[in-house]
């Protein structure tokens, strides 16, 4: 069995010796590069819809309109970006935490998923989001549910990018037999980390306007990092399970025993 509190106090350890500061960047550059098209809106805003909708109440349906067409034709280019971009970087961020466990700290790990096996964890990572959408469809409950069970699959992905995305899934699947409510529970206690960070975002936001999108990235790295770090400590520890109890067989991982 694991334990979230010694979950977070590995991943403390693993941040440690300067380490930290060099996942925060990742995570910083990352974040920046799939939030790129609403940091660049938030600059070309005039002034933010809340403090429009403030100084002028009567013009409120107007403010709210003007809103929703940008989001229009802001959600092309997002979905884009979310899709080819941010899935498999979610895959290098995950293989980036996971080889920091153990020491390897390269600012260029997360973009590694670029460089191999890209269409295939493109399309595993597609997948995994589309069943998971269509079970969110019945009710939040299921939806919740098959998020973690497929929770492990970007870690999985990260140690064999070329793995089918129904294997991904079934080892997923296996490796959180039981253990979902507790994976959810571990989600919910970053949870106060990021209440106080949107505090901090809003503060900055009224007060920095022009920069409140570059500070919201920034502050969420911060939190991103150790969130990051936990959940490669689960994957680890899952993991080894899953190749002690004859699940996976660590060729499949792409593994070594030195890597094990």
């Amino acid at each position: 069995m694991w334990d979230r509190a010694i979950l977070k106090s590995n991943a403390r350890q693993a941040l440690s010796g300067g380490r930290y500061w060099t996942a925060y960047a990742v995570c910083l550059i990352t974040s920046l590069i799939t939030g790129i098209f609403s940091v660049i809106e938030r600059f070309s805003e005039s002034k933010p819809l809340q403090i429009q909708m403030m100084m002028d109440p009567t013009q409120e349906e107007l403010y709210l309109r003007q809103a929703a067409d940008k989001m229009t034709w802001s959600g092309l280019p997002n979905l884009i970006l979310m899709i080819f971009v941010a899935l498999p970087l979610g895959v290098g961020l995950a293989r980036f935490f996971v080889r920091n466990r153990f020491g390897e700290t390269k600012l260029g790990t997360p973009f590694s998923v670029f460089r191999g096996g890209y269409a295939n964890t493109l399309g595993s990572m597609f997948s995994t989001g589309i069943f998971i959408v269509l079970w969110s469809f019945l009710f939040i409950i299921p939806g919740v549910v098959k998020s973690m069970e497929y929770s492990m699959v970007r870690f999985i992905l990260s140690d064999n990018p070329y793995l089918s995305g129904g294997r991904a899934r079934e080892i997923s699947r296996m490796m959180t037999d039981g253990e979902k409510g507790a994976i959810f529970v571990l989600y919910l206690s970053f949870l106060g980390w990021y209440l106080l960070g949107g505090i901090v975002i809003s503060l900055l936001g009224w007060l920095f306007w022009p920069v409140s999108g570059l500070a919201s990235i920034a502050v969420t790295a911060l939190i991103s990092a150790y969130q990051e770090a936990t959940f490669a400590e689960l994957y680890i520890f899952l993991r080894d399970r899953a190749i002690r109890s004859g699940i996976v067989q660590p060729a499949e991982l792409g593994l070594t025993p030195s890597a094990m």
